[in-house]
């Protein structure tokens, strides 16, 4: 019983969060926003009995790699704060987008057979593993991981060819009079 109350506290963190980021009209207000949904998301691990999952997701995610967004965010924001543009267009096609890729996710998630024993050991890498990357038989996991990975690649590409646009702009000797 006590475990569904922190789950549900847990869960609705995380929805807040995720709200807030969307709706964040400051990036490093919706930057602070997913670290939150991040450690309700580890929390949410840790009630599942997963503690290596958890402390990656608290580690990797919520420490190292939001680092690096929220670093990526400071040098790139050049005091435009003001003119961060609300839901647009683009906005409402790209979450038309997730969604559809929620869906996607959410079909492959009820076509996987759930194998869970009592016996068996959860949150380890070999449980891990064993259940991503099946001996006998197949698996969509490692289609999405390739989804992934295609996903931060294209993120990467694009902050390289943002930052390098903004940092080989001329500059006149007006702009330091």
């Amino acid at each position: 019983m006590i475990a569904q109350v922190y789950f549900g506290l847990f869960a609705l963190v995380a929805v807040l969060c995720g709200a807030t980021l969307v709706f964040a009209r400051h990036p490093l207000n919706g930057a602070m926003a997913l670290v939150g949904a991040m450690v309700s998301l580890s929390g949410i691990y840790a009630l599942i009995q997963s503690p290596f999952l958890a402390t990656l997701q608290v580690l990797v995610y919520a420490g190292a790699i939001m680092m690096l967004v929220v670093f990526v965010i400071m040098v790139l924001n050049t005091a435009k704060d003001s003119k961060t543009p609300g839901i647009d267009l683009v906005g409402i096609l790209m979450s038309v987008v997730a969604f559809a890729f929620g869906l996607v996710f959410t079909g492959v998630l009820a076509r996987t057979p759930v194998e869970a024993r009592a016996d068996s050991p959860r949150g380890t890498v070999q449980a891990i593993a064993d259940t991503l990357f099946p001996v006998h038989g197949q698996s969509a996991w490692p289609l999405l991981f390739l989804a992934v990975g295609l996903v931060l690649l294209t993120a990467i590409v694009g902050a390289v060819l943002l930052s390098k646009r903004r940092l080989e702009s001329p500059i006149s000797v007006e702009d330091h009079a």
